[in-house]
């Protein structure tokens, strides 16, 4: 654990970082040397090398070419951090769905660059990066891999600023998922329903962006269909949209054996079936190429795709080795710098006659609930998943910078976790025994029956059969005298347990296979440990609440369990044991005599990732912990974590102050302890809008419950319509007339803004002519800090059904007590446009626009109105989603490579 002092001092490496430039990085190369080497290549390869070099079954990503020495390329997934055979190279980054909360052009690049470069130092070609998929759905369970929030715009600024980072580090970026990926429901056979205008206008911008505004060298294609057509054998999507419509150069990679007909996906343009090549086989494609069906220049584009991407790169002069990582502080500052910037300030009050709780007195008492403010900090289960080698928790980062680290107290009664969990143990072998523990009998069945195989005192239950370990705050033992892993098995757990708070308790089980657990002989819960999803296999944990438990009084536990060997694989995130825990859901009794408490809730990689959504109802009963809290501490500050919203009802505007802190990365508890007392100012802004029921969001009436679409359901659906249409996200709640909870854009500071003097270069819009908005921007409070300021486009009377308003412009500006700034964000004629399906273009229809600037979606303190007097149809080759000053202020160059 990183001592956070120690990370005050990465803040005075940033300029010397930003200065560390290398020759050790390769930028990419473009134009007729490039080309001539690669057709040279083609020109002199069989009709069966080129077949076998559109698949890989080797863990590479591009395949090898022994004939011209080339190696290939070797990617890593990258979400939060490297992730190199299962462990995390380098830095734990906060989410991209954090990212997106910074709204800040610098921290993209900041973050791509960092990132870049460890993936450089691991050894790796490639990075399985970014993801830019919106966020539709509170449910989806990789809302925290998507750096677009629920806006296009937002995605084609910020990708393309990250991926030009990476990639002039000489690593190679590919987008994902390409296309609609926004839930993980069914994902493998989900067919997405969707109509053309709201694909081109919400779904497919970012990717746009990225091939237009950082010539990204891949795109990966998705599992899912998309009317009718899976992902990688989709013709529209591949060839007549992105190689088509954009020019895109690079090569289309299927997600994981995500290509099902090998005639479809060579069609359609995929360009590389990995990682198992089971499509993309002679034995499957020459025949089609022998009936004519499949012409060989579709086989030809292909190679030639893919051996661009190994000489652009250089990686036909060799690869990229691992090496020691030298400099592990890029990543630290990065990691530490985009979550500042993106810890999300929702609420903020005054209780009692005082001021607003936050920011904390230095020398306040302040006691902390909540598991996830004592553990490293979390993640999403699956390829996003990354663990910190060096860290900062939140209860550390909040006691290394109070006055004195006695006046913050953890509540550990009120903790579901393993290793705390006190048991006292009855007996074993018919002795008493004095010491705290659990008994614990094994039996080589998967019945329970016979003499145990082995039987023992354990300190409690964190059993990994992995490891053979069971690690505890009470002590620590190895599984010895009988070997669970060697097979199936059965257990029996039997402890007392003796409450320190009287009321309900909440009770969570963890574990790789089946279970019953009673509680003074009731049985209160169950599992079959039956798959939930189709791949990755996530162990959920189940949690049970229980009537009102006395304090002091003892209550026998008695958990039984039984495992098939192999029944869960135990990587990203995914475990091979067993855990029980338990914790009070009443706070005690002297919690009003503390200054504030803080409550760290939501999810963590139990809950929430890869092949599975997820409820929208915080879990594990924390919605009742929180609202208990506040009533016994008015001054109760939660911050939450995940991806995306979650349920904050009922307490919502009870508490005295909340924050969305997403998953914040190695850095996050120093970074969210600075912004609870006030060493840093919170500046982060909605990505989302925050729901206040999960059926006021557009997307509801398509999908409104995630549980029927797991694996383990009978029949999931295999169809899903986008029914929103156009109205995703605060385009819907303007179309309804409906207030969220939290609206689009929206985050709180410790200081106030305001907005005035808005100009515009001129009120008429021309075709090819740009329109400057310009300004100003006053910091009217006390402190210091950074302001997102965002234009919204209005059109008055529309000639086709549109959204009532749209994001296209922002800028984040720094400003000390008192200052102003003038400030200019540029539209062109995009900025107006919308999809005609029926002309293939971007159009402009003459008629009035207002230009709405402000500090949220629903704040919109000044506007102006544009003129276009003449209508527009722009091409979809010759458009970019971004006007000319952003494509210039996206760009990395090759010199801040490190």
């Amino acid at each position: 654990m990183a001592n956070i002092k120690q990370g005050f001092r990465l803040g005075l490496l940033a300029l010397s970082v930003a200065q560390a430039a290398s020759a050790l990085a390769v930028t990419p190369m473009t134009g007729n040397e490039v080309e001539a080497r690669v057709g040279a290549m083609l020109d002199n390869m069989s009709l069966s090398e080129k077949i076998n070099f559109s698949r890989v079954d080797d863990g590479r990503m591009i395949p090898k070419l022994d004939k011209f020495g080339l190696q290939g390329t070797v990617a890593y997934d990258s979400s939060m951090g490297v992730l190199v055979n299962g462990r995390t190279f380098g830095a734990q980054y906060p989410s991209p769905s954090a990212l997106a909360a910074t709204w800040s052009i610098n921290r993209a690049k900041e973050f791509g660059l960092a990132i870049g470069y460890e993936t450089r130092i691991a050894g790796g070609q490639q990075m399985l990066s970014p993801a830019v998929n919106l966020y539709r759905t509170p449910f989806n369970g990789r809302s925290a891999e998507y750096m677009s929030g629920e806006d296009p715009f937002l995605g084609a600024v910020l990708a393309p600023a990250v991926t030009n980072g990476i990639q002039v580090q000489g690593i190679q970026a590919a987008a994902k998922h390409y296309l609609m990926n926004e839930q993980e429901a069914n994902r493998h056979y989900l067919d997405v329903k969707i109509d053309e205008r709201a694909m081109q206008e919400l779904y497919l911008p970012a990717f746009e962006s990225l091939v237009k505004n950082s010539n990204i060298a891949s795109v990966m294609c998705g599992y899912n269909k998309i009317n009718g057509e899976y992902a990688c054998e989709n013709h529209h999507l591949i060839t007549d949209i992105l190689k088509g419509q954009w020019g895109f150069q690079g090569n289309v990679m299927s997600d994981f054996n995500s290509v099902q007909d090998a005639f479809k996906g060579a069609w359609a343009g995929t360009d590389i079936d990995m990682p198992s090549g089971l499509q993309f086989t002679e034995g499957k494609l020459l025949p089609y190429i022998w009936n004519g069906m499949l012409h060989p220049a579709v086989i030809d584009d292909k190679v030639r795709r893919n051996l661009r991407a190994l000489v652009s790169y250089g990686f036909d002069k060799g690869i990229n080795k691992a090496q020691p990582l030298n400099h592990p502080e890029y990543g630290q500052i990065a990691a530490l710098n985009v979550a500042r910037e993106s810890i999300v300030l929702l609420r903020n009050e005054a209780i009692g006659g005082s001021g607003p709780v936050l920011p904390l007195r230095r020398d306040a008492r302040v006691a902390v609930i909540g598991d996830m403010a004592v553990q490293a900090p979390t993640s999403p289960f699956g390829t996003a998943y990354s663990s910190a080698a060096s860290f900062v928790t939140e209860l550390s980062g909040m006691q290394q910078l109070a006055a004195n680290p006695s006046r913050i107290e953890y509540l550990s009664q009120m903790s579901l976790n393993p290793r705390s969990s006190v048991w006292y143990q009855p007996s074993v072998a018919k002795k008493a025994i004095s010491n705290t523990g659990v008994k614990a009998e094994y039996f080589a069945n998967t019945t329970l029956t016979g003499d145990p195989a082995a039987t023992r005192v354990e300190p409690g239950i964190n059993l990994d059969w992995i490891t053979n370990s069971n690690v505890t705050d009470h002590g620590s033992t190895t599984v010895s005298g009988y070997n669970p892993a060697a097979g199936n098995f059965s257990a029996r757990f039997t402890g007392k347990i003796k409450p320190t708070i009287t009321g309900p308790h909440v009770f969570k089980v963890r574990a790789d296979g089946a279970y019953k657990l009673w509680i003074n002989d009731e049985l209160v819960a169950q599992d079959e440990g039956g798959q939930v999803s189709f791949d990755l296999i996530p162990v959920v944990p189940r949690t049970v609440k229980t009537a009102s438990l006395k304090a002091g009084a003892e209550y026998t536990v008695r958990l039984e369990y039984r495992r098939l060997k192999g029944n869960y694989t135990p990587v990203l995130g995914g475990m091979n044991g067993v855990q029980m825990s338990w914790a009070s859901l009443r706070p005690p009794s002297n919690l009003g005599d503390y200054d504030a408490v803080v409550v760290a809730a939501g999810s963590n990689f139990e809950y929430e990732g890869e092949s599975l959504d997820h409820p929208f109802e915080l879990p594990q009963f924390q919605s009742e912990l929180i609202t208990q809290v506040q009533k016994a501490n008015p001054k109760t500050i939660v911050v939450l974590h995940g991806g995306g919203g979650m349920d904050m009802q009922p307490w919502a505007n009870k508490v005295a102050a909340s924050l969305h802190a997403w998953f914040p990365g190695q850095q996050g508890g120093q970074a969210l302890a600075e912004i609870l007392y006030g060493k840093v100012n919170p500046s982060g802004k909605l990505p989302i809008t925050l729901d206040k029921k999960a059926q006021d969001n557009p997307s509801f009436a398509s999908y409104s419950d995630p549980v029927p679409y797991y694996f383990s359901s009978p029949n999931p659906p295999t169809e899903m319509t986008y029914s929103e249409g156009l109205f995703l996200g605060y385009r819907g709640y303007d179309k309804a007339n409906a207030k969220p909870l939290y609206p689009f854009g929206f985050g709180l500071s410790y200081t106030t803004y305001a907005y005035s003097d808005l100009k515009l270069s001129t009120n008429v819009l021309t075709p090819g002519a740009t329109i400057n908005a310009t300004f100003t921007v006053t910091n009217t409070g006390d402190k210091a800090g950074f302001e997102v300021a965002q234009l919204y486009v209005q059109p008055s009377k529309p000639q086709v059904e549109r959204p009532e308003k749209e994001l296209k412009g922002f800028t984040k500006v720094y400003l000390k007590p008192g200052e102003s700034k003038t400030v200019t964000i540029a539209l062109d004629s995009r900025s107006f446009a919308y999809y005609s399906p029926d002309t293939v273009s971007w159009n402009v229809d003459p008629g009035k626009f207002k230009v709405l600037v402000g500090k949220d979606s629903e704040n919109l303190a000044l506007n102006r109105t544009v003129v276009a007097l003449y209508p527009e149809q722009l091409t979809t080759r010759d458009s970019n989603p971004l006007p000319v000053s952003l494509r210039k202020a996206v760009q990395v160059k090759p010199q801040q490579a490190y």
